[in-house]
């Protein structure tokens, strides 16, 4: 059996409460409706459907592990997560693949020592552990400390406490990508933690659901009564986002232990007594470490969050013994679910759709009762057995790059003059070449960037595949070209084998963690990928140079929606991340700077009518952009000005050249994530209502001669 435990530490940012598109693939159902739901189908169906037995399976619990490679997966490593860990290590036919840390029950630094302590105690610091995600996509982080104690184990010094130099090198989400893709249909991923992790895993991979052969999830509730505010549980609320992602998008068999579930199975007291005095060193550290939660578990505070039984509720282990023992759970109900992110109560909430109006084809299984005496004998095997030292796993990461600039794109017609203009730069290196979704989808935008570096006879340059879908938005595409390069045939287009195998957002982040302080990343598309590269480096901005991002509107004019400019519309969420995490100088070429400062018709005949390869290409490339430009509808987005909008291409330039911007505004900036017509749009604090220490510049006017220049050299 190979398992990956997952335990993510937790955060909640009330201000991001919105109405939320349902993702790529998914029927959306409106937030009444979806509460309507809830409110009027309490019909329980005692449905138990028993998971497929197999001697040789292949688990992943909250904490990962692999054999052959270094990777991350999260977990927030609190006294239920170590009891957890141990049940999984104690199991003679589990092999753990690795441990991944994520932020939840305490902040992201304790998870990964809390983690080593515990296999300290089992002798088992062979196994990987990952330092995964250490705050929610878009929630205010809040931490379990009062009932686990600050430091998340009960706050039980211990001097001798491994190094965090052990931590594996590898960031968890890509290690749960990479170790579920080396193992297809063989893992099973446990998660008791908040899904934070997960989410950004099926950003780098939106196949790895297809791959795993099980999800296990301690998290949500049934009966509308939370532990952590009025309607929510911890690890949903802390990541709301993240778990709706998660329960939307992962399509693998998935069990589900809520918190009702837990409370109903609640430990006797008279058995902790005596699953503690067993005469071992793993016994007398448990018992310390359980000492202050098993306290807090009597006071009356704890007694208005159980909704049922007496006793120790040992939540995060549950899901694990399930994962481990297939005959454990006794009854379960098949249904659809989803995650409430709307409301000012129930944000957070796990909603049950007994009435089926959701049409979610993808049901979870949701735990109902348990054989409390195989659970018993479980944990007491787990503190008195040995554990199996198995082969440690250290394999070192190096990509050396020496270049300075990463162009994020989605190209389309702009991407490629933007692409071109950055190429033609003497003084520039570009790092590589991330992809993403937006003006077509992402298989086209990766052969688009292949054609263009073909055509520049530089296809040395490294092209990674990035984000394939937004994080919670519809996915939609850019107008009705087809291909987004004019639909123009190539039948000599280089093959996607020339893809570096590493991911977009791994590899942005590598890169920048390889040249800290000299590397400026030029961001042309949707912004899931910085949003997802954030994720797993919060000090990724740091490490910038500066951020030049062509997206927004400042005239509340959109192009896309009635208020919203297209990158942003594309994922508002990505976009609200990255304008809100992202501290690095940080400019941006709006959707009305660039109509301002459209190209002259007359500039693109003399632009285009170079006597080179790459002219004759462009020419081509932008003839059915260049004519839409043209008509009545396009004439309604653009808010200024006449001629051919190069949008991307001036964010690229500005980034090239210091001295092209004459004009810009420094203010601060923000999405909006709620409005029926504004979601989408970008937001400008005149009035310093944010109370926001970062502040963007806003491009206002550009050296229009000196653009032109730049534009005619790409092509020679």
């Amino acid at each position: 059996m190979r398992l990956a435990q997952q335990n993510s530490i937790t955060s909640l940012k009330e201000e991001c409460q919105r109405q939320m598109l349902a993702a790529a693939h998914t029927l959306a159902l409106d937030s009444k409706n979806l509460l309507d739901a809830v409110d009027q189908a309490r019909v329980r169906a005692n449905l138990a459907k028993p998971k497929p037995a197999s001697e040789d399976a292949e688990h992943c619990v909250n904490c990962l592990c692999c054999k052959d490679e270094e990777e991350v997966d999260p977990v927030d490593t609190g006294v239920d997560d170590a009891q957890a860990v141990m049940v999984a290590l104690a199991a003679p036919d589990v092999e753990i693949l690795g441990i991944t840390c994520c932020h939840g029950n305490t902040p992201l630094e304790n998870v990964l020592k809390n983690t080593l302590r515990v296999l300290k105690v089992c002798n088992r610091l062979d196994i990987p552990v990952y330092r995964g995600c250490s705050v929610p996509l878009l929630a205010r982080k809040q931490h379990a400390g009062d009932y686990h104690g600050k430091d998340g184990l009960g706050d039980v010094p211990d001097p001798d406490a491994p190094g965090l130099e052990l931590l594996q090198k590898r960031k968890a989400p890509q290690a749960i990508v990479k170790m579920v893709k080396e193992n297809p249909g063989e893992v099973t991923l446990v998660a008791t933690a908040p899904l934070t992790n997960l989410a950004v895993a099926i950003q780098l991979d939106p196949t790895l659901p297809k791959k795993l052969k099980a999800l296990y999830i301690m998290g949500g509730n049934t009966d509308s009564r939370g532990n952590t505010t009025v309607c929510g549980e911890f690890n949903f609320v802390t990541d709301p986002e993240a778990a709706y992602i998660v329960l939307d998008r992962f399509t693998c068999p998935t069990y589900i232990a809520t918190w009702e579930f837990s409370c109903r199975n609640s430990l006797p007291r008279s058995f902790c007594d005596q699953w503690l005095a067993q005469n071992t060193e793993k016994a007398a550290f448990m018992k310390k470490i359980a000492r202050l939660s098993m306290t807090k578990a009597q006071s009356a505070d704890y007694q208005k969050e159980i909704t049922a039984g007496k006793g120790f509720n040992a939540c995060d282990t549950y899901a694990m013994a399930a994962a481990v023992n297939d005959t454990l759970l006794t009854e379960s109900e098949e249904i659809a679910v989803t995650v409430e992110l709307e409301g000012t109560y129930t944000r957070g909430m796990m909603v049950l759709d007994y009435m089926e109006l959701l049409k979610k084809k993808h049901k979870a299984f949701v735990m109902k009762s348990v054989d409390l005496e195989k659970f018993k004998q479980m944990l007491m095997d787990c503190l008195n057995r040995n554990y199996e030292k198995g082969k440690p796993v250290r394999l070192p990461e190096s990509v050396r790059m020496k270049k300075k600039l990463i162009l994020d794109v989605d190209t389309g017609v702009d991407d490629a003059q933007a692409v071109m203009v950055a190429l033609a730069a003497p003084d520039v290196e570009i790092l590589g070449i991330t992809c993403c979704y937006g003006n077509t989808p992402l298989e086209n935008v990766l052969k688009n960037t292949l054609r263009v570096l073909k055509v520049c006879n530089r296809l040395d340059i490294s092209v990674f595949r990035g984000c394939s879908v937004p994080l919670l938005a519809r996915k939609r595409k850019a107008g009705d070209v087809k291909d987004a390069l004019g639909d123009v045939p190539d039948p000599d287009a280089p093959g996607l084998e020339l893809l570096q195998k590493k991911g977009a957002v791994p590899a942005m982040v590598k890169i920048v963690n390889q040249n800290p302080g000299e590397v400026t990343l030029v961001a042309t598309a949707p912004l899931t990928n910085l949003a997802v590269a954030i994720q797993l480096d919060p000090s990724f901005p740091k490490k910038l140079k500066a951020l030049y991002i062509m997206g927004g509107n400042t005239d509340t004019g959109g192009n896309t929606t009635v208020c919203g400019e297209f990158n942003f519309v594309a994922d508002p969420e990505a976009a609200y991340i990255v304008l809100d995490r992202f501290t690095c100088p940080t400019y941006i070429a709006t959707w009305e700077f660039s109509c301002r400062n459209s190209l002259p018709w007359s500039f693109c005949d003399q632009w285009l009518s170079q006597n080179t390869e790459k002219a004759a290409f462009m020419k081509k490339i932008s003839s059915l952009s260049m004519k839409k430009a043209q008509s009545a509808d396009y004439q309604k987005e653009i808010t200024v000005g006449q001629g051919f909008n190069a949008c991307d291409t001036y964010a690229a330039a500005a980034a090239i050249n210091d001295s092209l911007i004459t004009e810009s505004e420094e203010i601060a900036v923000t999405v909006e994530l709620e409005g029926t017509y504004t979601r989408g749009m970008m937001v400008l604090d005149y009035m310093e209502l944010l109370k926001k220490k970062h502040k963007a510049f806003v491009m206002k006017s550009v050296d229009l001669e000196k653009f032109k220049q730049m534009l005619m050299d790409c092509l020679k």
